[in-house]
């Protein structure tokens, strides 16, 4: 039972710091936002929504250019504790600045995502480095006792496993449904630190980044996450088997 239960551990944590690789490497590609805001049709939303918006104007008018040089710049600003956010501004197709894209409360809800982010970066470090020490204990303990501290499961087992554990998760949120899990996530992590939800008739940022693109980063993150988790898997596997 110990057994198992330290297997369990050893893989969620492997698991996170892995989500947190997926989200590193995403993030410096922009989490192929050219190919997202194609796939939502975010062009279109853009023109359906923007005209409503109470506070800024003439959003529609902006080219998809433009849109992929905000997203990229978020994405910046979120991986620098929130530095430059209030700088982000859109531009008319001739160059002309028309207005800052983000309100303050978007601003504050931002900086507080970009909290978020530096904290887990803390907590992953510290994972990553009690994962060096275990594992290399466990083979330095092998290699001179030549018998096992610790002997991972089989790679198809543990595999299998998580495959099965990824798949409950989805059948989780599939029940719960994707917008509420979005909601009850933000009411988790944000609560009493400000505005989380934002209408479109008072956010660009909703405009441009609609719940369902979060959705579809989410599926990009997990994924990404479970391509390092085998590899290193199998590595561990390799090294101490």
């Amino acid at each position: 039972m110990a057994k198992h239960s330290l297997n369990s551990l050893l893989s969620i944590t492997l698991f996170v710091v892995c989500l947190f690789l997926a989200w590193k490497s995403l993030s410096t590609a922009n989490f192929f936002f050219d190919r997202i805001y194609e796939f939502h049709a975010l062009d279109e939303q853009i023109k359906r929504f923007a005209p409503q918006n109470r506070n800024k104007t003439n959003f529609e008018i902006t080219s998809s250019a433009e849109h992929h040089r905000i997203f990229a710049e978020i994405v910046s600003s979120i991986n620098s504790s929130g530095d430059g956010l209030s700088e982000i501004s859109y531009y008319s197709p001739d160059g002309e600045k028309i207005d800052a894209f983000l309100t303050n409360d978007e601003i504050t809800h931002l900086k507080d995502v970009s909290q978020l982010v530096v904290s887990s970066e803390q907590l992953i470090l510290i994972l990553i480095s009690l994962l060096i020490l275990f594992y290399g204990f466990c083979y330095f303990y092998k290699v001179q006792k030549s018998r096992y501290f610790w002997k991972p499961v089989s790679t198809i087992l543990s595999f299998s496993t998580m495959v099965l554990t990824l798949i409950l998760g989805a059948g989780i949120i599939m029940v719960l449904g994707p917008r509420n899990v979005f909601h009850i996530l933000h009411k988790l992590l944000f609560s009493g630190k400000g505005q989380w939800f934002f209408y479109y008739q008072e956010s660009l940022m909703t405009t441009l980044l609609p719940e369902s693109l979060f959705g579809t980063i989410a599926v990009m993150l997990v994924t990404a996450a479970f391509i390092y988790w085998t590899v290193i898997n199998f590595v561990i596997q390799k090294i101490l088997k």
